[in-house]
Parts: C-alpha cells; structure tokens; sequence
C-alpha cells in the first residue's frame, strides 16, 4: 500500500524540484537532462517497482537523488561574481 503512494510522490517532489531550478534559471534542461529524466522514469522506477518493498523504495529515492544531482546545473557563482575576465583579475591582485 506505500508503494503505490511512495513513487509518484517521488516523481512530483522531483519534478518540483526541477521546476524550481528551472524557474530561477539554476539548471538548463537540453538534451542531457532530457536523457537523465528519461533513464529516471523509463529504466530505473520499473526496475524498482520489481525490486519492491523498502528495497525498491530506498532505490528508486537514492537514484531520484543522484539523478538531480547530475542534471546539468549552471555556474551561478560565476554570474553572482560578475565573471571576471583575466585581464581583470591582474588589475585586482596588483
């Protein structure tokens, strides 16, 4: 009976997530992010729901996890920096 609540509130807190990110223009969703969701949803949850039980759960949350981790994420240290160029960086040590 968890089961069937469980993995599509990991779906939806995972799309949330990605939806946020994307809103503050944190993550650009192309081609590899496409792919990352795609191996997610497609390869990885069947593969659990077989597994089943909390060992299915625990995997499906943990490949969840890295899957995020692994969209392709923007430098947003370097914009809040200001991107500075090397030219400069000189000029500032100096």
């Amino acid at each position: 009976m968890t089961e069937l609540a469980f993995y599509p509130a990991v779906a939806l807190i995972y799309f949330f997530a990605v939806l946020r990110a994307s809103q503050r223009d944190r993550v650009e969703l192309n081609d590899g992010a496409s792919v990352n969701v795609f191996c997610l949803f497609v390869l990885a949850q069947p593969l659990c729901l077989v597994l089943g039980s909390y060992t299915g759960m625990a995997t499906y949350l943990l490949t969840a996890l890295v899957s995020y981790h692994f969209l392709p994420w923007k430098d947003t240290r370097a914009a809040r920096e200001g991107n500075t160029g090397p030219g400069e960086e000189k000029q500032k040590t100096q």
